[in-house]
């Protein structure tokens, strides 16, 4: 297990790295259900009151480590819709997807960094993002990216494979909702690769209810790095 439990209405939620779901009794540990998904989990699990339904039906929430969004019924486990929220191929949703007012807002993270230590591959080309999904159908809203700029090519390594910046910047952890200021807040990662961007490293503000990117404050500058700088070939680095 690497993501924390929730607990609501006496039961306990949780998700494993096996991609298994657990619903279960708080107080005697006795398992209500369990439903399997296609790959790991690390995101904690939302429940919520489903919307419009007055209460009477609640509904949880999770990410995995294929970038899709899941919506299940919290009291039976049955599927209520599923979203995928990136199509990059190593993108992934390890922050916690927090809901207000029908919407649901998910970060969005990969493991590019790490695809950087083999010299063949063509670093990199994942931008962090934040999402913001329609909580009853997981119809996307809007999706803002934390790097504005779309990667290019930038520079060939000494095999010849094409490099490409910027990229990174992901998001890792839960954002945060300013309600009363309409504001989302997310802290963001690393520069995967040349050329490094001020968005990378920095708490970035985002409109609530359209995505724009409001402003961002960076703590550490020039911070473009993948596995490869720490690797016996640094072909990427």
């Amino acid at each position: 297990v690497a993501s924390q439990p929730t607990v609501v209405g006496g039961r306990i939620f949780v998700g494993t790295l096996r991609g298994q779901v657990y619903s279960l009794d708080a107080n005697t540990g006795c398992l209500y259900w369990t439903i399997k998904n296609p790959t790991g989990i690390r995101t904690a699990i939302s429940v919520v009151p489903f919307p419009g339904t007055g209460a009477t039906k609640y509904v949880a929430y999770f990410g995995d480590l294929s970038a899709t969004v899941h919506a299940v019924d919290a009291r039976t486990g049955a599927e209520v819709w599923q979203t995928k929220v990136e199509t990059h191929p190593i993108a992934r949703v390890t922050g916690s997807p927090k809901f207000h007012d029908g919407r649901l807002y998910v970060p969005v993270t990969s493991l590019e960094e790490a695809s950087g230590a083999d010299a063949r591959y063509e670093c990199c080309t994942f931008r962090g993002n934040l999402v913001a999904l329609n909580a009853t159908t997981g119809k996307q809203i809007w999706k803002t990216y934390t790097i504005l700029e779309k990667p290019k090519p930038i520079w060939k390594n000494k095999g010849g494979v094409q490099q490409y910046g910027p990229a990174g910047a992901s998001i890792w952890s839960s954002p945060t909702l300013d309600v009363e200021a309409g504001k989302i807040y997310v802290t963001t990662g690393d520069n995967y690769s040349d050329p490094a961007t001020k968005t990378s490293d920095a708490i970035v503000a985002f409109d609530m209810k359209t995505g724009k990117l409001l402003w961002s404050e960076q703590f550490l500058a020039n911070d473009a790095w993948n596995v490869a700088c720490d690797s016996a070939d640094e072909s990427n680095c």
